[in-house]
């Protein structure tokens, strides 16, 4: 999957390249188009952190181990003011691992907001420089799951205990920089997109918890990772005074 992902950004970059050399060039107004929006569709967005301090405890007890990557996929909307770009984006993802010799497997499921300001730095015709800013939030939905000796379903659902469902939310400070390919001076137009950025965590972190059951001795984990980010999608341009986009 990693080998995947990594191939897709690169593909993504040729690509990018490609419509820079191929755009039409900019005309000398292009500073008339000081507003825009911009939606996107993130494929992938590719996580990695250090490992999580649960996974000493999930070893002990026969479970694979949390992996240190993912690959997510979302959507974000940004909304530009000349060269400030506030918006926000939204990225989901599932990954299972599983240990054959005890009959084990993990689901994690993740759910990533981040709320970021974009400052384009600099422009030459459909290329853009960005340093990004921004505040990030992850919640980790973590399934347990072993195989259990008895086949009474009644059995099962009166005495569970083959499973466990855990939580994590944790959040930090986004920082890093990224690039576009979009035609700024055009009312509309594609956009490609690539963003490098790491999460500073704010505290220590947070503790693993349960809705069905109160921990006193569960791991801590803060998570601060860094991702590389391929966006593509649409975008709009207009002049603030153009008809009913004058209040914007």
């Amino acid at each position: 999957m990693k080998n995947v992902s990594l191939t897709i950004i690169v593909l993504l970059i040729s690509i990018c390249a490609s419509a820079q050399s191929e755009s039409s060039p900019s005309p000398l107004n292009v500073s008339d188009f000081d507003r825009g929006v911009t939606l996107t569709i993130m494929f992938p967005s590719y996580m990695t952190s250090p490992h999580s301090n649960l996974n000493s405890v999930l070893v002990q007890n026969g479970y694979p181990q949390i992996s240190r990557s993912s690959v997510n996929y979302g959507m974000g909307l940004a909304y530009r003011i000349k060269k400030f770009e506030p918006g926000f984006d939204i990225s989901m993802g599932n990954q299972i691992e599983t240990n054959e010799a005890t009959e084990s497997e993990i689901l994690k499921r993740l759910l990533n907001l981040n709320v970021f300001l974009q400052y384009h730095l600099f422009r030459e015709g459909s290329f853009t420089f960005f340093p990004l800013l921004g505040l990030s939030f992850s919640n980790i939905n973590l399934i347990t799951s072993k195989q259990s000796p008895g086949n009474d379903i009644n059995s099962l659902l009166q005495n569970p205990g083959s499973s466990m469902n855990l939580q994590h939310f944790s959040r930090g400070l986004l920082t890093g920089f990224g690039f576009s390919f979009a035609e700024h001076w055009k009312k509309s137009t594609g956009i490609l997109r690539m963003k490098f950025a790491y999460r500073i965590p704010f505290n220590g972190g947070s503790a693993w918890e349960s809705n069905f059951a109160n921990f006193n001795n569960s791991p801590v984990d803060n998570f601060p990772y860094f991702f590389i980010q391929a966006e593509m999608g649409i975008m709009t341009n207009w002049k603030k005074g153009d008809r009913w986009m004058d209040r914007y």
